[in-house]
């Protein structure tokens, strides 16, 4: 039985650690984080993946529902699974998300298309007084950036980064620890359908799968 990942790159560093720790070696293709804020290009870009794959029995894709980017692939050349989560963070958290923080990691705040990141380029263009109005009303659902601890990068270092944008903006800076359990079982399985979605071969991924159906049975490949 061949599986093979298609993961994005926001969850490198955390996937890394579980490889090495747990001596997984298997075939992974990464994409650039960029494609998060596009999601048809997600799709698009990860149905081209999926349909030119060969000999591969299930494709793993490790993403969560990102905008609705998973809606209508189809599993042209092997099963798809992938978690019933939100996002790429919902995979990292120990507990509930809590209301009113902005999570982040090492690679969600080094990405070019990381707020931060793109504060800086409209602040060149626009000016300090227009840009930090218009990033506070963005932020107005937020009292904190919520850095999680992962095990993988200095949390103190990268806290002390955004400390500043934070201030401009009005919010807070802490810190939770994160777990890599659920993200460990992606590797590991068992893909049971309350974790997982589950597409089989030939089928589509429909809103059925992307609501969190937890009374359908765990299927064993």
């Amino acid at each position: 039985m061949r599986n093979i990942f298609i993961a994005c790159r926001m969850l490198e560093d955390e996937m890394k650690r579980i490889m090495d720790e747990n001596n997984i070696d298997v075939p992974i293709i990464w994409l650039d984080e960029g494609y998060h804020s596009t999601p048809d290009r997600l799709r698009e870009k990860l149905q081209e993946i999926i349909s030119g794959l060969e000999e591969v029995d299930n494709i793993i894709l490790v993403y969560g529902y990102c905008g609705n980017a998973l809606l209508g692939l189809q599993a042209t050349t092997g099963n798809l699974i992938f978690p019933k989560v939100d996002d790429c963070i919902a995979m990292l958290l120990k507990s509930e998300r809590l209301k009113g923080a902005y999570y982040l990691t090492k690679r969600w705040i080094e990405s070019p298309s990381s707020i931060f990141n793109e504060y800086k380029i409209v602040l060149e263009r626009y000016g300090e007084n227009k840009v930090k109005k218009l990033y506070r009303m963005m932020l107005k659902n937020y009292s904190k950036f919520r850095l999680l601890e992962t095990g993988t990068y200095d949390v103190e270092k990268y806290a002390a980064e955004i400390r500043d944008f934070a201030e401009k903006m009005g919010l807070d800076v802490d810190k939770e620890e994160g777990d890599l359990s659920f993200l460990k079982k992606i590797f590991t399985g068992p893909y049971d359908e309350g974790d997982f979605a589950i597409i089989k071969k030939g089928e589509r991924v429909d809103l059925s799968h992307i609501i969190n159906l937890n009374e359908r049975k765990a299927i064993n490949f």
